[in-house]
């Protein structure tokens, strides 16, 4: 380990955390960021900004990741994005997240994705060869993340560890099948092995909304929530720019390194345009929201707003929940109804706060995220309360028939040997995790880092069953090692405190969990395949800092007969 860990470091002073912060995150000479006016553009929006795809046949969509450039801010030069085509040509994109798939549960899609990018990455794009396959070499991998598909459908780097090279295509299946994919805002991301950051910082992510007879989109509709024009998705991304308008990922200056330990931009995007505006009507809203930074976790307030929220990775919950704040770290999403007409002709702001302790994070501040500003008179009244119920579910799954511990390592930091992990175990590493086909199990993360890791499990959805501090110093010392804890290790005889039950946001299914420093998380998911799927079939799971993703905590796990 590193001989200061960054649990210990916390406590050493403002002075040397920023040091410290800065090899973490990297060095750049360009401070653009600050310089940009706020609230100039518009935010782009399902058909006017955002593209809403165009099937190439009845059963589905046809992609070209491919090379485009856009002006995120007046006064930023075009920035060169990459994207997916869905033939269109894109003209219809205006910021740097401009797709959205509509889905309906049932109804299964064949989608495929041909790589028309460059063959090798431009400098903007600094690869750290130490972790990819194939050098520099653009090589792409698409994941639709929240589906429930096959393995080799899955997008992941366990099934696909080479991705797919210039002219190649990768083709998927999405069952779409119910009752595992309720409707819900799932999202379809590049997945690279060891390049996951550069590619999905680049643009490679899009919007894959699916549909059901309770939630049509549509306004009425069964459930009693907005609909069409009312219904708005928002992506949030942090990033930063070059003076050319290049985006400007920074490069780590330890010698020998290029990987950096968290990204953390200096502006604010929305549907991929800079600190942009929104023009609402004084009622009610379904606002979709998507944490898609790289690592910053977001802590968003609405302004003032009344917010209810409805839903989350898992689609909609039985109930309601009134909520004050939304606290999303990466890849976790919130489904939130929110009331204009106490902001009648007001205008309002989006803030990003700290996280509330015990979510952990060394992001420095990012506050302002984008302008709301309230008219005065209504086009269509749509619905005037919020429904007492959902056609959706809570999570409660039956009781687990296996537990398995898995810890989160972090190794050498700040040196060349630096290393997130799971389980003191390297990526290629053979998977230790092995469910049976129908099984329940309950997954416990046990945190040994400093910081807060969205834990992301593909193929299921799962139940939060609750989070129990434990002496982290203890569990090390007695079990640690030179590539930290390995998995398989029970840290209950270590807990300092009772298991601390789910937070109100976690009352549904999900597919990414908050796992905190200082406390061991548990969730509980049933490992079903696809109808007509046979065992086995391996996947993966991993921190949704795509960092550290990258480097390298990301294990397969392997769905056994």
């Amino acid at each position: 380990m590193a001989e200061i860990s960054r649990r210990r470091f916390i406590g050493y002073g403002v002075g040397v955390g920023a040091t410290l912060a800065l090899r973490r995150t990297g060095s750049a000479s360009a401070k653009v960021g600050g310089k940009l006016a706020k609230f100039v553009e518009p935010v782009p929006l399902p058909g006017a900004g955002i593209v809403v795809a165009t099937q190439s046949g009845a059963d589905g969509y046809t992609f070209t990741q491919t090379v485009i450039s856009r002006q995120l801010h007046p006064h930023l030069p075009p920035t060169p994005l990459w994207a997916y085509d869905d033939g269109s040509g894109l003209s219809g994109q205006a910021g740097s997240f401009g797709m959205a798939v509509l889905a309906r549960t049932g109804t299964p899609l064949r989608v495929s994705f041909t790589n028309q990018l460059a063959r090798t990455y431009p400098d903007w794009l600094p690869v750290d060869l130490r972790l990819v396959p194939h050098g520099e070499d653009v090589r792409t991998l698409t994941h639709l993340h929240g589906g429930f598909v096959a393995a080799h459908s899955d997008g992941n780097p366990a099934a696909h560890p080479g991705g797919f090279g210039h002219g190649e295509t990768q083709v998927a299946y999405y069952p779409n099948e119910s009752p595992q994919q309720p409707a819900a805002l799932l999202w379809f991301h590049d997945h690279g092995l060891g390049a996951t950051r550069l590619n999905v910082y680049a643009g490679l992510a899009a919007a894959y909304i699916l549909r059901d007879e309770f939630d049509t989109g549509e306004e009425p509709n069964p459930i009693g929530i907005p609909g069409g024009a009312y219904e708005i998705p928002l992506v949030i991304q942090d990033r930063r720019f070059n003076p050319d308008g290049t985006l400007l990922y920074p490069r780590s200056d330890i010698p020998g390194v290029v990987w950096i330990g968290e990204f953390f931009g200096d502006v604010m995007l929305v549907n991929g345009k800079v600190w942009p505006f929104l023009d609402v009507e004084p009622r009610l809203y379904r606002f979709r929201i998507l944490n898609g930074c790289n690592s910053r976790i977001l802590n968003l307030g609405l302004g003032g707003a009344p917010m209810w929220q409805i839903g989350a990775e898992g689609g909609l919950w039985d109930v309601p929940v009134r909520m004050r704040q939304l606290v999303l770290a990466p890849a976790e999403r919130a489904d939130v109804l929110v009331d204009f007409r106490p902001l009648a002709g007001q205008t309002t702001v989006v803030r990003n706060a700290q996280p509330p302790r015990p979510v952990v994070t060394p992001a420095g501040p990012l506050s302002t995220v984008m302008r709301i500003r309230v008219g005065t008179s209504v086009t269509q009244p749509g619905p005037t309360a919020i429904p007492a119920s959902l056609p959706g579910r809570a999570a409660n799954l039956p009781t687990a028939t296996t537990t398995r511990y898995i810890t989160l390592n972090e190794v050498d930091a700040e040196t060349e040997d630096w290393v997130v992990n799971i389980n003191a175990a390297r990526f290629d590493a053979p998977a230790t995790e092995t469910p049976a086909l129908g099984a329940v199990e309950d997954w416990t993360y046990i945190n040994l880092t400093a910081d807060t890791h969205p834990l992301h499990t593909h193929l299921v959805n799962h139940q939060v069953i609750g989070r129990t501090p434990f002496d982290v110093d203890a569990y090390e010392a007695a079990y640690g090692g030179p590539d930290g804890v390995p998995g398989g290790i029970d840290p209950t005889p270590f807990a300092t405190g009772p298991m601390r039950p789910p937070d109100p946001d976690e009352r549904g299914f999900k597919d990414t969990v908050k796992a905190n420093p200082g406390q061991f998380t548990t969730i509980r998911a049933k490992f079903d395949l696809p109808a007509g799927l046979t065992a086995p079939q391996t996947y993966v799971h991993h921190c949704h800092i795509i960092e550290h993703e990258d480097n390298d905590m990301m294990r397969p796990f392997t769905v056994t007969p």
